[in-house]
């Protein structure tokens, strides 16, 4: 039996974040920081579908200091 890693669950628009930068969810995923929640949008300026995922603030804070820094894997 494969355990899923994404735990879906409902939450408030203030405890997430919304990932849009295909690297950026490839970088918290590599450091098993899974989405609560995924979806397609639509980019107005580039004119094509996306891929939105929805991470959890408190499980992001380090690794979001990674990736402005630049110290990405």
């Amino acid at each position: 039996m494969i355990e899923t890693n994404i735990k879906a669950r409902n939450y408030l628009q203030n405890e997430v974040v919304r990932i849009c930068n295909v690297k950026q969810q490839i970088f918290y995923i590599s450091n098993n920081v899974y989405p609560i929640d995924i979806y397609t949008s639509y980019d107005d300026k580039n004119d094509r579908k996306i891929i939105v995922m929805i991470f959890e603030k408190e499980n992001t804070k380090e690794l979001y200091q990674k990736w402005l820094n630049y110290e990405v894997d």
